[in-house]
């Protein structure tokens, strides 16, 4: 009887796992470690610079949210410490304030703070003002009658 080889199939088994049981970023991706204590370090941060959500009406939120992208810069805002600094479906309050807003979203690994991998969680930065609003602004004739 002969043996029956799949030349497609890796040799050493299949996926790669982690300590916790889940699977392994591969690639060359950095993982970030969005622990309990990472996440207290963000929202300690917003309130020390008086830009933490005040209340979670939905105007509010677009404010505070648009504010606390600007402080962060480059670091920006990830869907974990979004939800825990309040931000109910930040996906949500990040395309509504496109409209305004260049707003980039990063791909990034993450190990949540259950402690398993989540691939792909999304990073905003904002990178200012859109530049296609600000053009046609600056076009109009708004001067005085």
């Amino acid at each position: 009887m002969s043996k029956r080889t799949n030349k497609n199939a890796s040799t050493v088994g299949g996926a790669h796992v982690d300590q916790a049981g889940g699977p392994k970023a591969t690639g060359q991706s950095k993982v970030l470690n969005c622990s309990s204590q990472n996440i207290t370090a963000v929202c300690e941060e917003l309130a020390e610079n008086g830009i933490a959500l005040r209340d979670a009406s939905g105007s509010t939120q677009l404010d505070t949210l648009r504010r606390v992208l600007e402080f962060r810069g480059a670091r920006g805002l990830n869907t974990y410490e979004g939800t825990a600094a309040g931000y109910l479906r930040l996906a949500t309050r990040v395309k509504e304030l496109k409209d305004r807003w260049d707003i980039h979203a990063l791909r990034e690994d993450v190990i949540g703070p259950d402690g398993l991998l989540h691939k792909g969680v999304a990073r905003y930065v904002l990178l200012g003002r859109r530049q296609d609003l600000q053009a046609a602004q600056g076009s109009l004739n708004l001067g005085a009658a």
